[in-house]
């Protein structure tokens, strides 16, 4: 960032100098010769050459408007907010962002399709890191580490790479599965602290869940906890005595919430909480003493896409400060990036005592070990 010189800074400047000057014995300040005029028109061959990344990344940048548009399979980008995502990134680049919505494993077999006929017609994949990895194991991503916004440091409140070293997967997007509760049912002073709290006699009945028997966030939550070693199966196991409720998915563990149909509920989103938020539905999240995990969504480049440089260009610009600032805004969500704005709705915007980011590396064994019996 350049540093700002102030009125007040030159005011304390000029002061200095006038007082210098007036010391008692000083001679007078002789006035200076009228500075040499700066050269604007330096050759560029005396100007310092640029880093090979640089210059690398000047010919991407180059291609990348000769290409003129990008095309995404996205689960995210639907509506409005593709819409804003997509002139944003046009105003800035003068590259059109083609997208196309849809669900993550309809995006995959239409990608294989795709490749199968050699008629490529998307360039990036934006799903959830379960389906991202899937593609990747079949292999039809492609590393993208030569993103010059991967080498900003101490940004990222979720790293783009946590899920993938190789950079096939890069995190754009990140939800917080918190646990919730309804206000009118559970006061002040009153939410449990830790989950071992659930396993206390006044809970028993009142807990509403996404099923973990299923792939989804019940069984994220769990999974990342019990791997992270901040929670215990036994524990997860002794849970089941409490007469736990289950839904379907997030969704409906926020809607019951909000009706006051149960008191606590955990694995729900807080982009699913934001509707029921703006409508001023009693419920909030909390933050318990083992933490909240970060589930990221994850953004991939098909591998031969037909626009390879104006796709980084676009990948490069999302993981940006002002791609982020876009992106999360529209969506209200925090963005994982920590020099942006939390946008999410303050009844959701509560600071985790420990953030568990959920990388997906048990999921990307299961899937290797089920492409290989295929």
């Amino acid at each position: 960032m350049k540093k700002l010189i102030t009125p007040g800074l030159i005011g304390v400047v000029i002061l200095g100098l006038l007082l210098a000057s007036c010391s008692p014995g000083s001679a007078p300040t002789p006035v200076p010769a009228a500075p040499t005029p700066v050269k604007t028109n330096v050759p560029a061959s005396n100007l310092p050459p640029p880093t090979s990344q640089d210059a690398a990344w000047t010919r991407v940048m180059e291609a990348a408007k000769t290409e003129g548009s990008a095309s995404i399979y996205s689960i995210t980008l639907t509506g409005d907010i593709g819409l804003v995502v997509a002139k944003a990134f046009k105003d800035r680049y003068g590259i059109n962002l083609d997208v196309i919505s849809g669900r993550g494993a309809a995006f995959i077999e239409r990608i294989k399709t795709e490749m199968r006929l050699g008629q490529l017609v998307g360039d990036i994949m934006e799903s959830s890191v379960q389906h991202d990895l899937t593609l990747k194991v079949a292999g039809g991503t492609v590393g993208t580490l030569d993103l010059p916004v991967l080498n900003e440091k101490d940004v990222w409140r979720v790293n783009p790479l946590s899920s993938d070293s190789e950079g096939h997967l890069l995190n754009h997007k990140s939800y917080y599965l918190s646990p919730w509760v309804n206000t009118n049912l559970v006061k002040p002073g009153q939410e449990p602290k830790s989950y071992r709290d659930l396993g206390k006699p006044e809970w028993k009945g009142k807990i509403l869940m996404s099923d973990p028997s299923i792939s989804g966030s019940g069984y994220d939550v769990f999974l990342t906890l019990i791997n992270h070693k901040y929670l215990d199966a036994d524990f997860v196991k002794s849970l089941g005595a409490q007469e736990i409720k289950y839904a379907s998915g997030t969704l409906d563990v926020v809607r019951a919430l909000a009706r006051g149909e149960d008191s606590f509920g955990f694995a729900a989103t807080d982009s699913d909480a934001a509707s029921f938020l703006a409508e001023g539905a009693p419920i909030k999240a909390i933050a318990l003493e083992e933490g909240t995990l970060a589930t990221p969504s994850a953004m991939t480049r098909v591998k031969n896409g037909p626009h390879p440089n104006a796709s980084k260009v676009f990948l490069n610009w999302i993981l940006s400060a002002e791609g982020q600032t876009v992106f999360s805004k529209a969506c209200s969500l925090a963005s994982v990036r920590n020099d942006v704005k939390d946008f999410r709705h303050p009844a959701a915007a509560v600071e985790p005592k420990r953030l568990v980011v959920y990388t997906g590396e048990d999921a990307e064994k299961w899937l290797v070990e089920l492409w290989k019996k295929k």
